[in-house]
């Protein structure tokens, strides 16, 4: 039997957790243009989905919010851009810098030049040359933490999570929450961190619990000598109870 002709892709569907965050993200890094008559909508008017229309890519890009898949396939390069050659790229390089936009260094990849930007969620977003670097196979980075297929499965043994608590001053609650949500964001991209969650008391509004889970215990070091967590320690140390309390805890299946 023949194969049934197709005329290409349609869209592409991205996981996101936050959507206008990611709208917003798309649109400054590579001049999305949101199409509203097509945002996905419940019944009840809930939005869950937004349609882009990106320049140079084939179809549309939906976001779809689906905080779950979004966590789960943080690290993983999703998507490949061509670029022409390494004049381009470090026009890129330039723009994103500008823009002040998270980004991999100039890679030596198998054959062209290679750049990886994370989007708000940690899928990495990356552009490559058509145009061949002409290096010999030893100025290849194989060991680039920038190259592979996303987050490979943790050692239990070396996994170290914890439980963060703290008390807001009355009066600061929103304040506070602000600067954590900031501190969350930030801390989603760094390597290692497996799970960073914040939650309120249904109860206490006061009350700010935390659960991290890291790859392994120097990632969670890290962390926390991180420039964002130094700026929350600064920014917060009046506007709670000082310290946190925190508790560490040992997966265990």
């Amino acid at each position: 039997m023949s194969t049934p002709s197709h005329n290409g892709i349609h869209h592409i569907k991205l996981p996101v957790t936050d959507l206008e965050r990611s709208t917003e993200w798309y649109s400054t890094v590579l001049g999305a243009r949101r199409l509203t008559q097509l945002d996905h909508r419940r019944p009840g008017g809930t939005l869950f989905a937004v349609i882009l229309d990106v320049p140079g890519i084939a179809g549309k890009v939906e976001l779809r919010l689906d905080p779950a898949t979004a966590k789960s396939l943080s690290g993983y390069d999703f998507l490949t851009l061509t670029v022409a050659n390494k004049s381009t790229m470090d026009e890129w390089v330039t723009r994103l810098d500008g823009l002040g936009v998270r980004h991999s260094p100039l890679i030596v990849a198998l054959v062209g030049w290679l750049l990886v930007v994370p989007d708000p969620d940690g899928l990495r977003l990356r552009f490559y040359t058509t145009e061949p670097h002409g290096l010999g196979t030893d100025a290849v980075e194989f060991d680039s933490p920038w190259l592979g297929a996303g987050v490979t499965e943790p050692d239990l043994h070396d996994v170290v999570s914890a439980i963060g608590r703290m008390t807001v001053l009355p009066g600061h609650e929103d304040e506070v929450l602000d600067l954590m949500r900031t501190v969350a964001a930030a801390t989603r991209q760094e390597d290692g961190c497996l799970a960073y969650e914040l939650h309120r008391a249904k109860d206490n509004p006061r009350a700010i619990v935390v659960y991290e889970s890291w790859a392994s215990p120097e990632a969670m070091a890290a962390h926390h000598r991180s420039a964002h967590m130094d700026l929350f320690k600064k920014s917060a140390a009046s506007l709670v109870e000082w310290p946190p309390q925190a508790e560490l805890l040992a997966p265990q299946a």
